[in-house]
């Protein structure tokens, strides 16, 4: 929508179009048009002090250029901090961090005869 009006300003004022004629056309009601435009320009990210700490412990917990702590682990680590919080919220900044455990099998099977 904003591309449009950012169209629209190159053009004389009588030829542009109306805010009011373009949201009738797709159906939008203003008052929802403005708060969408409100909500876009203050956005701010409520997590953004937990993913730095996410990123830290995950840091300490790296082995061999591995991750190594899971969502569990970083959940403890948080509580020790102050910071509480879900483990499926846990779950889904790690995965917008992409911090993904790769090492986290030790106990593999053996082959062999004891197998």
């Amino acid at each position: 929508m904003d591309q449009i009006r950012d169209d629209q300003s190159q053009r004389p004022k009588k030829l542009r179009y109306k805010i009011g004629d373009l949201l009738k056309a797709i159906g939008l009601a203003k008052a929802t048009y403005h708060d969408e435009r409100k909500r876009i320009v203050h956005s701010h990210d409520k997590y953004e002090e937990a993913k730095v700490q996410i990123l830290k412990i995950a840091q300490r917990f790296r082995l061999r250029g591995r991750w190594a702590a899971g969502y569990r682990r970083i959940q403890m680590e948080l509580d020790q901090i102050g910071l509480h919080l879900s483990g499926d919220t846990i779950r889904k900044l790690m995965r917008e961090l992409n911090i993904q455990v790769t090492l986290y099998n030790r106990h593999r099977k053996r082959l062999g005869k004891n197998s």
